[in-house]
């Protein structure tokens, strides 16, 4: 029996009826029903979009590379099922999406001439070092013809004016909006600061003793004790040295703070200069790290940025208000998929 469909305009009607008299006609045209339960649907409507419709060939088409790559992949039956399934409905959403969106090319007027698709393929040639020979070839390779990379490109570029048209345009960033997202990320624009770093530290073998270990822990603790009772840092250093014994002191240099591990970071992230850090077991031994000096980095002045931050807001901005709009076009469409 042939299914009724509804439709909800003469133009989509007339484009439906020969799918749906084929399908009705299946049977009829069967010598012996009974006989033909093997029978293969060459094709078949499987969503409708507004006027448009997505048929099982192309959906099929655009399956083809996804469901060899899984059918490879060895996974269970059960699992790779599932798979199938959830690729298949991906593919299906995404052409559904492609179809409101050049339904809305069509209503805007928007047009793409062949000189504009032969330009993008010239770019295309020299972004990739390609002669036309080299193009074909790797057209060929992929089982493409130049025809089908022309059509592809220019439904590329119909679509990115069209969200030129619908999204784009209307956006604006403003200076404030720019000085806002300045301020409140200054991480991101005060350049990175350098660490000038001084330290006492045991000199356990790398196989020490428990014993060792201990004797090391116990003369780092001493030190500790005489700095948290006011004495100089940079006294006990000198006086370390001087004395040449199992402690060592050194003047370790100046660093970036970007290329100190990040356990060293995390030590002196938060010191002023003139502080020192806990007792740290480190892979080396024990150790004291004292911050001796601070040099800002040269951070950027918000003028230099502006332009930066005006185009990463206005990306993240055209992404989320894409998909609003998507959204809100799939929501006053007729859109049926049919399983």
């Amino acid at each position: 029996m042939c299914p009724e469909v509804k439709f909800k305009s003469r133009t989509f009607r007339t484009l439906l009826v020969p799918w749906l008299i084929l399908g009705c006609l299946g049977g009829m045209l069967t010598p012996d029903a009974g006989a033909d339960q093997a029978a293969e649907v060459v094709d078949r409507i499987v969503a409708i979009v507004n006027d448009d419709i997505i048929v099982l060939s192309e959906v099929n088409e655009k399956l083809k590379p996804y469901t060899d790559r899984i059918a490879k992949m060895g996974y269970p039956s059960e699992k790779e099922k599932k798979m199938m399934y959830k690729v298949r409905d991906d593919i299906i959403n995404t052409m559904v999406n492609q179809k409101l969106t050049d339904q809305e090319v069509r209503k805007f007027g928007i047009i793409i001439d062949d000189e504009e698709v032969l330009n993008a393929i010239e770019q295309v040639k020299q972004r990739n070092s390609l002669t036309e020979e080299q193009m074909l070839a790797d057209l060929a390779r992929q089982g493409m013809t130049l025809d089908i990379l022309k059509k592809n490109i220019r439904e590329q570029m119909l679509r990115a004016r069209l969200l030129n048209v619908a999204v784009r345009s209307k956006i604006v960033i403003t200076r404030e909006d720019a000085r806002s997202y300045f301020d409140s990320h200054p991480e991101e624009f005060r350049g990175e600061k350098k660490i000038h770093l001084w330290h006492i530290m045991t000199t356990t073998p790398k196989f020490a003793f428990e014993s060792e270990i201990k004797a090391g822990r116990d003369q780092m603790e001493k030190v500790q004790a005489r700095l948290a009772a006011g004495e100089a840092f940079n006294d006990i250093a000198r006086e370390i040295a001087a004395a040449k014994g199992p402690l060592v002191a050194n003047d370790i240099g100046m660093f970036r703070f970007g290329v100190l591990s990040p356990e060293l970071q995390t030590a002196v992230g938060e010191l002023k200069e003139g502080e020192y850090t806990e007792l740290l077991a480190t892979d080396s031994g024990f150790q004291i790290f004292y911050v001796h000096k601070i040099e800002a980095g040269a951070g950027k002045q918000f003028d230099e940025v502006l332009a930066d931050i005006q185009q990463k807001l206005f990306n993240e901005l055209v992404d989320k208000r894409f998909e609003e709009w998507l959204d809100d076009l799939r929501e006053n469409s007729h859109i049926q998929i049919i399983r």
